[in-house]
């Protein structure tokens, strides 16, 4: 999948809008995805990542977010302020990332992909700069709030 479909993405698209909605009462926006390298990458302090595993292909979905973003949106889903990512709070990003990747999953898999599960991983620190070790092309894809930015990488690799 080098040359990615660009209708794969669409899965995790309506996954982000609709959790965010649902899980932080935020609406947010959709911009066209770019190859990674493209635009300048943001600096990011949270981000979760889950492995793709499927019979025709392997790879990574990231969600990343800047420190003010992940925060703002942690308070719309928890309710309550907070001022720095805890050990505790991380745990946000990789629920957020579970319920995309599980919305997506269902869709891709009721057309053939054949995903199967995957448990989280979080990075955090300052200045996060995601990459992979794949020879294939990261694509991202960015969003929209009226707390902030993040964006979704994906990168896969054919195993046929």
């Amino acid at each position: 999948m080098s040359q990615m479909d660009t209708s794969f993405f669409k899965p995790f698209i309506e996954g982000a809008l609709n959790t965010l909605k649902v899980q932080c009462s935020l609406p947010a926006t959709y911009d066209a995805p770019f190859i990674k390298g493209a635009k300048p990458q943001p600096e990011f302090a949270i981000a979760g990542v889950i492995g793709l595993t499927s019979a025709k292909f392997t790879g990574t979905i990231i969600l990343c977010f800047p420190e003010g973003t992940f925060l703002s949106m942690m308070e719309r889903m928890l309710g309550e302020p907070f001022k720095e990512i805890t050990t505790d709070l991380q745990d946000g990003v990789a629920e957020l990332l579970n319920i995309i990747f599980g919305h997506a999953k269902v869709i891709l898999n009721s057309q053939g992909h054949t995903i199967q599960k995957a448990i989280p991983s979080v990075v955090r620190g300052t200045n996060i700069h995601t990459t992979t070790m794949s020879k294939s092309k990261t694509f991202v894809l960015p969003f929209k709030t009226e707390v902030g930015e993040f964006q979704i990488e994906i990168c896969s690799e054919s195993n046929v």
